[in-house]
């Protein structure tokens, strides 16, 4: 009889606490899809958003929004400040979580070499300029970087033009009339002769905040174990040009020289209405 009834003691004590197990679970289990449901701040892109952008400069591309927490990404982004002065290594998509590992430096990007055209430049023509390194920003270029192309030439006066004692480009009627007169009695007298031995040089703006697309040969950053990888003596560098301005390029490579700067794109646009000539011992007017 005393086995039977520490049995029966022994079963319920096993069913009661059986019975707390289960609701010990259960309770730790609203727990956890509580804790999952609770919503946390996270940083969502409300647009496309392109690779290279920096993260100073999302603006409304990007907002905060409330995510169960069993959603959040991981190293999910509750600020802009928090990704500092980095840039985006791919395109985000809209509604997409933005967390630190979409951010890196410029110079990772820099060393990745990645970039993807945009879609207002894919029907560009890409051309490829070879240009010593100090014109070249000293190497210090990338996809994605916003160029002006400036070009030097030189140049003799036209006809009728002559430099005077002073150093100045200045108007003869006397050389102008002979030039005249003499025209079409041998190539000295040729229309377009020039009246000087003396040569102009000018430079000019050609393009202004013309895009980047691919560069051979430019500095890149080290890694934290690594050297810097300097700039080759000459770079290449591709830009994205429409027909016309592509001619512009290839004529000044011709027969001048070129000079790449930096132009920031929320910079304004270049005003560049004159030249200045140079000649050989002063530099003196403004050629328009």
């Amino acid at each position: 009889m005393i086995k039977r009834v520490i049995a029966a003691v022994a079963a319920l004590s096993l069913a009661a606490i059986g019975i707390l197990l289960v609701i010990n679970y259960a309770n730790r289990a609203d727990e956890r899809a509580l804790a999952d449901q609770e919503t946390v701040d996270v940083l969502v892109a409300t647009e496309t958003i392109s690779q290279g952008a920096r993260a100073d400069e999302l603006g409304d591309t990007v907002e905060v929004r409330q995510i169960p927490r069993a959603y959040v990404v991981q190293d999910a982004v509750e600020a802009v400040e928090d990704l500092e002065d980095r840039v985006t290594q791919r395109e985000i998509r809209a509604d997409e979580q933005l967390s630190t590992g979409l951010f890196v430096p410029v110079d990772e990007l820099r060393r990745q070499g990645a970039f993807v055209l945009p879609e207002e430049a894919e029907t560009l023509h890409q051309l490829t300029v070879n240009i010593p390194n100090p014109r070249a920003l000293g190497g210090s270029i990338a996809a994605g970087d916003l160029v002006g192309v400036f070009s030097t030439f030189e140049v003799e006066p036209p006809s009728g033009w002559t430099v005077d004692e002073s150093g100045a480009l200045v108007w003869d009627d006397e050389q102008a009339s002979n030039q005249g007169d003499t025209a079409g009695e041998g190539d000295e007298g040729e229309q377009g002769s020039t009246n000087s031995d003396d040569t102009i040089t000018y430079t000019d703006l050609l393009l202004d905040k013309v895009l980047v697309v691919r560069v051979e040969g430019g500095y890149v950053a080290a890694q934290e174990d690594g050297q810097d990888a300097g700039a080759a003596d000459t770079v290449h560098v591709t830009l994205a040009v429409e027909p016309q301005d592509a001619a512009r390029v290839i004529f000044a490579m011709e027969t001048g020289s070129l000079w790449l700067t930096f132009a920031p794109e929320d910079a304004e646009d270049a005003d560049v209405d004159a030249v200045v000539p140079a000649l050989p011992s002063q530099v003196i007017g403004v050629i328009e």
